[in-house]
């Protein structure tokens, strides 16, 4: 329906720009026409990233009490998506968007402990408000293009003062149209 609105407009346009160029005596006014357009995105852009997730999905951490740490975790990440093997896009960017950690008291107060997790993918070090740019797909499959990504949470040490601790990490990827 949008796509007959727009085709219509422009013919629109068109008869009039003739008309007036046919008129010799017409005179300097202008008219505009408006056309309104609706993109359908999910038409527009058929290509979906399936699965953003890690393999173990929950983590457990562990408390090493001798050195009053969580112990590290290691986990794989994946990404699939649906574009095609034959699709030129090839390279998109992971982008870690949020690592934040603190530490309370027993009385719920913070406490100094923050920024507990550092983040490594791939072995590389990426900090919040980075990314990973021109990544490349590891492979495809029969769905479409994916990769997988070995990732590693180090944790550094709480001090006595912590009882109970929190943190978030957020991770986005970004496709380029």
């Amino acid at each position: 329906m949008t796509y007959i609105k727009v085709i219509f407009s422009a013919c629109l346009l068109f008869a009039v720009s003739d008309a007036l160029a046919l008129d010799m005596s017409a005179s300097g006014e202008q008219r505009e026409f408006h056309v309104d357009t609706q993109i359908e995105l999910d038409k527009f852009y058929d290509r979906e990233i399936i699965k953003f997730e890690f393999v173990k999905k929950n983590w457990e951490l562990q408390f090493d009490g001798r050195n009053f740490k969580f112990n590290d975790i290691s986990d794989v990440l994946q990404l699939e998506t649906s574009i095609g093997k034959s699709d030129p896009l090839n390279t998109y960017t992971l982008n870690l968007l949020e690592n934040s950690s603190a530490c309370y008291d027993v009385n719920g107060a913070p406490t100094d402990s923050k920024n507990l997790v550092s983040v490594t993918v791939d072995g590389e070090a990426i900090n919040k408000g980075e990314g990973l740019d021109n990544l490349e797909f590891d492979g495809v499959n029969r769905v479409g293009k994916y990769s997988h990504f070995d990732v590693e949470l180090k944790f550094a040490p709480v001090s006595l003062k912590d009882d109970y601790c929190e943190g978030m990490i957020k991770m986005s990827i970004e496709l380029a149209i």
